[in-house]
């Protein structure tokens, strides 16, 4: 199963994937939980927990980030495990994706901290939406 987590902090979305971007798990709605956020500066595709894409999951990847260019929107992937880094070098797509540094991430977070000074929950209650597809 397919589990995405949004964060926006600034103006950027970052979705958080967990499980198999493969065909027969619902891509269509990690298609809509990302494209949800068309108010925003970039997408980050977090890849830490994704182990395993398939063509199907690629048509997915290189789908958003079509939308994302069409909606002058800068579409990234991070974290990506070996074996997705495989797929993409295979196919070469490594060199058709953005990817998003550790660097460009602590610029991202202390941005926010200093606009967010004297608020003590900022770092607790970020704004996150779950989803999950539903019980088959």
């Amino acid at each position: 199963m397919l589990k995405a987590t949004v964060q926006k902090i600034r103006n950027t979305t970052i979705v958080r994937c967990q499980g198999r971007i493969v065909v027969g798990e619902d891509l269509a709605a990690l298609r809509n939980a990302v494209s949800r956020h068309s108010c925003t500066d970039v997408v980050v595709l977090d890849l830490a927990d994704v182990w395993r894409v398939d063509a199907g999951g690629l048509g997915i990847l290189l789908g958003l980030r079509e939308w994302a260019e069409t909606n002058s929107i800068r579409f990234k992937l991070t974290n990506v495990m070996p074996e997705v880094q495989r797929i993409l070098k295979l196919t070469k797509l490594d060199h058709v994706f953005e990817f998003w540094s550790v660097r460009e991430m602590f610029d991202l977070l202390c941005r926010a901290h200093s606009e967010n000074r004297g608020i003590s929950d900022f770092s607790t209650k970020p704004n996150v939406m779950v989803w999950e597809p539903p019980a088959a």
